[in-house]
């Protein structure tokens, strides 16, 4: 995303010589532009084209590494108060205008369960720690499935800009290092000692944190500098334009060419990224630099030279920022998905609004005197530019924030008193068929859909995926309860637990809650070669058991059933054997807890509707009735804990819950005017209330037949 010297364009990036246009890299910044676009776009169709990414950073390594080696050798140092104020005028004003106007498409065009997000992050591109954002939520368990934010692609430009602050201090350490006797030759030795140590260093972080943490991997800086790197080693070792034989440069070219291509449709999201596979699109990306324009007739010279291919590299950078909010915004602007014809429009609207961004906006900046004779404009546009992003943004964020505090305390008031009524069409009561519910799955009037993406994502108890020891909460009647029952499991228990603290208040009731995510509590000792828990999820599942095991009167414990469970149990694809011992274990550690006089009850899991996340997608659709549902063979699965419950009665008692959820056909996004899920799979807390007196009155039964503890009273 720099630029390249182009005939008749004055600029004053480089002394001299190294600076002539270069066709091929503009065709590359094209390719990679169309890639990353077409795979926003179709996504199936161009699987791989998000390494468009990276054939950009390999591009910006080498030009940066240039534009820096030209300077060091034409005046023996580096400006870093010069270098910058380039960045910025290159960078910045496009950049900053497709931030003003995400902005004002939250604002105008998004409802305000989409505001708090999408303004979060575009503070975080203004800041260019996006990447970081980013990372942190795919980490963190219950932002992992936000809706994409109109800004996620400026996780991008945040590498670059980290790379653009880092990397000429990188050229100023290879100076020092170089100094001495030898002159330039030393000194080119040092850089290509330093960048060599770096690139290197950097590709093997890259594949242990892919392999350990792929997701965090995906967006961090680290991960991704040795991308730069190889860029910034063709810049230094490259000798002038045209060396070297033009036969073997066309071949070369032609093998970077297939190399970029090939890499756009045979890598995938499911490949391990960016480890060692990355290297297939930036290597190809290097030989196509480093072989450079051939004249002979059969290279790719005259395709990379093409009009709209070199228009579409010059205009790359602006095609990149303006695609995605374009995206984004469509469905909220049509109230529908998609369509192949929303998809052209969104594709012809990025061309012009680039189109118009370098002429208005990029170029002016860029190229014009005033700009280029002084720094300091450079810097006061970026202080000004990224103070009134973040100040608007900020203001907007507080607004919403304080109308949800009035909105979640109307909203609770409401529920509680809704909830009060025994035979009312409220939330779950309206799937009992005896309450004769005319239209459950009705829209109200003022439906509040900002409140049901929250409504839930603060309750306490639920402990992190990395917890090794449990957190016990104790809810309800602290002395002399009427009944002491344990909720144990993962996210999914976690938001069952407002349904039973709300029935146990009723019932004098005291509950001891055990959750934490990605761990369902039940396998205590490894599987060989065939267990999908953790280490700590082991160790956390030991210990639940021994404090349930030396709970006093403790008459049952909840274990609710998860979709995914065989995953965390049995691990992907376990043996036969494997699976059945995993199976023996958790009805031994079921057979432990009866042994004790302790009841174990295994409620059904919540069909959820993956991928699609329930208060965007009603706040985005226009349908009145039954908006959102999804068919019922898409997410109601069987699952291997409410299997064996089924199967071992004599061990424990399962409750089904589907029939809350779904009718024969569909599952339901809206039901009794309730919003289900505040993602895409978990309860919103006024749901799981409406579920209390049902799931509630299922665990009390449970309790008062036949085999309870002697003595206890429910």
């Amino acid at each position: 995303m720099d630029e390249v010297r182009r005939p008749g364009h004055a600029v004053d990036e480089l002394p001299s010589g190294r600076g002539a246009f270069r066709p091929e890299v503009q065709a590359l910044r094209a390719a990679a532009v169309a890639g990353v676009v077409a795979f926003h776009l179709w996504p199936t169709a161009v699987r791989g084209g998000f390494v468009g990414v990276d054939v950009f950073f390999v591009i910006s390594g080498f030009l940066i590494t240039q534009q820096l080696v030209a300077e060091m050798t034409a005046t023996g140092r580096v400006s870093l108060t010069r270098f910058w104020a380039r960045r910025v005028r290159r960078i910045l004003p496009a950049a900053v205008t497709v931030l003003a106007a995400c902005v004002a498409i939250v604002v105008f065009a998004m409802p305000r369960v989409a505001w708090l997000d999408n303004l979060t992050q575009i503070r975080a591109a203004a800041a260019y720690i996006e990447n970081w954002v980013l990372g942190a939520n795919a980490v963190n368990y219950l932002a992992a499935e936000n809706a994409p934010s109109l800004v996620q692609h400026y996780w991008s430009l945040s590498v670059e800009e980290q790379f653009y602050l880092a990397w000429p201090l990188l050229m100023l350490l290879a100076t020092v290092i170089g100094r001495g006797r030898g002159g330039p030759l030393r000194r080119r030795r040092a850089l290509l000692l330093v960048l060599s140590v770096t690139t290197l260093v950097s590709f093997a972080i890259s594949i242990w944190w892919t392999h350990h943490d792929a997701a965090m991997a995906f967006f961090a800086t680290p991960t991704r500098a040795w991308e730069f790197g190889v860029g910034g080693l063709v810049g230094v070792v490259l000798r002038a334009p045209g060396a070297g034989s033009g036969r073997w440069r066309a071949a070369a070219s032609w093998i970077g060419v297939v190399g970029v291509a090939t890499a756009m449709f045979g890598i995938s999201r499911a490949d391990a990224f960016p480890g060692a596979i990355a290297a297939w699109p930036v290597i190809a990306t290097a030989v196509v630099i480093a072989a450079q324009s051939s004249e002979m007739s059969w290279s790719p010279s005259r395709m990379l030279r093409l009009r709209p291919v070199q228009w579409l590299g010059d205009n790359s950078y602006s095609v990149y920022l303006w695609h995605w909010p374009l995206i984004i915004a469509a469905p909220w602007v049509t109230h529908a998905p998609m369509t192949w014809a929303d998809r052209l429009a969104v594709l012809f609207a990025s061309l012009v609004l680039a189109a118009l961004t370098k002429r208005v906006v990029e170029d002016p900046v860029r190229r014009g005197s005033w700009w280029r004779a002084r720094r300091w404009p450079a810097y006061g546009f970026a202080a000004t530019g990224v103070a009134g992003l973040v100040l608007v943004s900020s203001l907007f964020t507080a607004q919403v924030e304080n109308t949800h505090r009035l909105v979640s305390a109307v909203a609770r008031a409401q529920t509680r008193a809704l909830l009060s009524h025994r035979h009312s069409c409220f939330g779950a009561a309206a799937m009992v068929p005896a309450n004769h519910c005319p239209r459950p799955f009705a829209r109200p009037a003022h439906l509040d859909t900002e409140f049901a993406a929250t409504d839930g994502h603060g309750d306490p108890c639920l402990q992190s995926y990395d917890a090794a020891t449990p957190d016990f909460c104790t809810l309800g009647r602290k002395s002399s309860p009427r009944a002491t029952i344990a909720i144990v499991g993962n996210s999914h228990a976690w938001r069952l637990v407002p349904a039973l603290q709300l029935y146990g208040q009723r019932h004098g009731w005291q509950i001891l809650v055990a959750t934490r995510i990605n761990c369902l509590g039940l396998i205590t000792t490894p599987v060989v070669n065939g267990t999908g828990a953790s280490p700590n999820c082991l160790n956390w599942s030991r210990l639940v058991l021994q404090r349930l095991l030396s709970t006093p009167h403790l008459d049952a414990v909840v274990f609710p059933s998860y979709r995914y469970a065989d995953q965390f149990l049995e691990g992907m694809n376990g043996s036969a054997t494997a699976v059945a011992a995993t199976r023996q274990r958790v009805l031994a550690t079921w057979s432990r807890l009866v042994a004790h006089g302790i009841r174990v009850i295994v409620p059904g899991d919540v069909p959820g509707m993956r991928p699609v996340i329930d208060p965007q997608c009603l706040a985005q659709s226009r349908t009145r009735y039954d908006p959102c549902a999804v068919r019922r063979s898409s997410v109601v699965r069987p699952n291997i804990t409410f299997s064996l419950a089924l199967a071992h009665p004599e061990l424990a008692t399962a409750i089904p819950l589907t029939q809350y959820f779904c009718d024969q056909v569909k599952c339901h996004a809206l039901i009794g005017g309730v919003v289900v899920y505040f993602d895409s799979h978990h309860l919103t807390s006024t749901y799981s209330r409406s579920l209390a007196r049902y799931l509630g009155a299922a665990v009390a039964s449970a309790l008062s037949a036949p085999g309870a503890r002697p003595g206890s009273s429910h």
